[in-house]
């Protein structure tokens, strides 16, 4: 049977000024139950916004406020066989990876597999997964390059891996991954506008965190402790 993973990303690689870059949706082998709820909580959406219910708008995490985004977090989170998935990278302590941003959400992305089907996780229990990306940011030549990297990666697994990009705004799926993703980037780099508070379940997401070592460490402290430890074998080696 096959499984669906649905992912979208938040923040940029490039930027300065937030410290955690975010790739995160859910998987499911019942997408039709993830876009019936959207549907449901858009309605109810629009109908707050005074936004008339046949009008089509993509209703992103940016464009609604917190007390809206928590009910489709909490629609989601509420579906049984929808697994909420993310992969949160610690750019402070990315000082020697020159990936361009393509090769390193493929990257980050082989990651976030790998480590799920260490976890066990009995949806992962397939030969098929589809992995639905949104398109926003993706160049032509890198659309063919993650399915390449990753079939090459999962070949000794039998597994096969196909990916779509697509639009959100024409994809419910999408949309959820979005505000999934959204959550997990204010609870790292906003705390004071941490939105998890708000789910539930929140306690459900399958989180890695990379680089797993050094995760949320101090940078300078870190080089601080390593020039120390230095300077203490130069003494021992000169005593």
């Amino acid at each position: 049977m096959k499984t669906y993973i649905v992912l979208d990303e938040s923040g940029a690689m490039h930027l300065k000024n937030e410290r955690y870059f975010v790739i995160a949706g859910f998987m499911t082998r019942e997408l039709h139950k993830v876009t019936s709820a959207h549907k449901r909580i858009e309605e109810i959406v629009k109908v707050r916004k005074n936004i008339p219910i046949h009008q089509k708008i993509e209703l992103k995490s940016s464009k609604i406020n917190d007390s809206q985004q928590a009910l489709f977090l909490n629609e989601i989170y509420d579906l049984s066989g929808v697994v909420p998935i993310a992969i949160v990278i610690d750019k402070d302590n990315l000082s020697k990876f020159g990936a361009s941003e393509n090769v390193a959400y493929n990257f980050f992305v082989k990651n976030l597999l790998k480590y799920l089907f260490k976890c066990n996780i009995p949806i992962l229990q397939t030969n098929n997964i589809e992995l639905r990306v949104d398109n926003r940011n993706t160049s032509v030549k890198s659309l063919k390059d993650l399915e390449t990297f990753l079939q090459w990666e999962f070949e000794l697994m039998d597994l096969e891996v196909k990916v779509k990009y697509l639009d959100s705004k024409d994809n419910r799926d999408v949309q959820m991954a979005d505000y999934i993703a959204n959550m997990v980037w204010k609870k790292y780099n906003c705390p004071k506008e941490d939105l998890s508070r708000r789910v539930s379940q929140y306690y459900r997401t399958y989180i890695s965190k990379f680089p797993f070592k050094l995760f949320g460490s101090n940078p300078t402290l870190k080089q601080l402790e390593q020039e120390s430890n230095k300077n203490d074998e130069k003494l021992v080696v000169n005593s």
